[in-house]
């Protein structure tokens, strides 16, 4: 059978695509190896302005609001700073994802469960494998995540990825979530609701023993320790890590590393790249390729400006702490509701860093100062 595009995966990356190009007149098949809905292992927290790109009745989905921000720094200290609107929304992953492809298929798409095999090129189209039978297609999209087929066969390796681990339990946050630093060398420790419960998770680009961490972190804050699941999240550091795809098999989401490298959303990016790679083989069906690597400037942007802060906050996690009281808490909501980009918190905030890790420096160098001369006090 012949399609205008294959989709593999029914993630929101995939889920977008497909609404996209169905909407656009495009005959597509989404290849799907889950019955939907199925289980996903994520925390399920929109940013405010991932709204605008989802389709209607959405609002049905939304388990918790969230308005307040909690930042904490090894369990030791913590403040908190109310954002004066919604910040952010709490999905149900299984019911978010099952709800975007039923959209797409509301749109023309259809719905193939089976898994992706593989594909090769015969003549001007692909030939695509999966274990319920073979397809053609112009165009085969490769949404099947961070252990993407699609990327493998095409050559790409993933490099630069978080290890996370998370459970979930009993205990209510309400509108509230709560961040940790200082407990991996690079990454951090959350904490949302989740209908009635809460996530609990942890997520490094480290080698530290996140199982251990996470326990004495349950146990410490009396939160009923359940055995977590983990997955890995995939970020880019520079262009050169935004693997599109060749020629007219492209990729987005977590298969091309399209996951914000400072919190690791995933979410906003995968149904923003959908968007973008629809309008690219509208405008350039020959090679659609070039289009998508142009229309995906202002997204690659985003993640790269928020490598280069995440750079510096994980660096210098006590700095970090004390800017989020005084300055960055707020304006990262900003950015959550798309009011600011990672681009202009970046600048804006070289001289508020500057100034707190010159006073993070100075109070270090005090206390060993008065450190020695205590120990010649007790010598005398």
């Amino acid at each position: 059978m012949l399609y205008d595009a294959v989709v593999v995966g029914g993630g929101p990356a995939g889920a977008s695509t497909a609404y996209h190009l169905s909407k656009s007149g495009l005959k597509v098949l989404i290849v799907e190896k889950e019955k939907l809905p199925r289980f996903k292992l994520c925390a399920g927290c929109l940013s405010a302005r991932t709204l605008g790109l989802l389709p209607e009745g959405y609002k049905g989905l939304i388990l918790n609001t969230i308005s307040s921000g909690k930042l904490g720094y090894r369990g030791l200290q913590e403040y908190e700073v109310e954002a004066n609107r919604e910040v952010a929304y709490i999905v149900d992953r299984s019911e978010f994802d099952h709800f975007l492809v039923q959209e797409a298929l509301k749109s023309g798409a259809e719905l193939l469960i089976g898994e992706f095999v593989g594909f090769e090129k015969e003549g001007n189209r692909y030939k695509v494998y999966t274990s319920k039978g073979n397809f053609y297609t112009d165009y085969l999209i490769g949404a099947d995540g961070f252990h993407s087929r699609t990327a493998k066969l095409l050559g790409y390796k993933k490099r630069k990825f978080f290890r996370s681990l998370e459970l979930f339990t009993e205990g209510s946050m309400r509108d509230k979530v709560l961040i940790e630093i200082g407990w991996v060398s690079r990454g951090y420790l959350w904490m949302f609701p989740h209908g009635d419960g809460i996530s609990l998770g942890i997520a490094t680009t480290g080698m530290e023993n996140l199982l251990e961490i996470l326990r004495d972190y349950a146990l410490s804050k009396n939160i009923n320790f359940k055995h977590p699941k983990g997955w890995h999240i995939p970020f880019p550091e520079g262009k050169k890590d935004i693997q599109i795809g060749k020629e007219r098999v492209l990729l987005a989401g977590d298969s091309a590393n399209m996951t914000d490298p400072l919190l690791g959303e995933g979410i906003y990016y995968a149904l923003w790249a959908g968007e973008i790679l629809a309008k690219a083989i509208a405008q350039n069906p020959s090679e659609p390729t070039k289009a998508y690597e142009i229309l995906l400037k202002p997204l690659v942007e985003e993640l790269i400006y928020a490598g280069k802060i995440a750079r510096l906050a994980y660096r210098f996690q006590k700095v970090a702490f004390r800017m989020g009281r005084d300055y960055a808490l707020r304006n990262f909501y900003r950015v959550l509701t798309g009011d600011k980009t990672y681009k202009d918190i970046y600048w804006k905030g070289w001289l508020e860093f500057i100034k707190h890790l010159t006073k993070e420096k100075i109070t270090y160098i005090l206390r060993k100062h008065e450190g020695r001369l205590g120990r010649v006090n007790t010598e005398f």
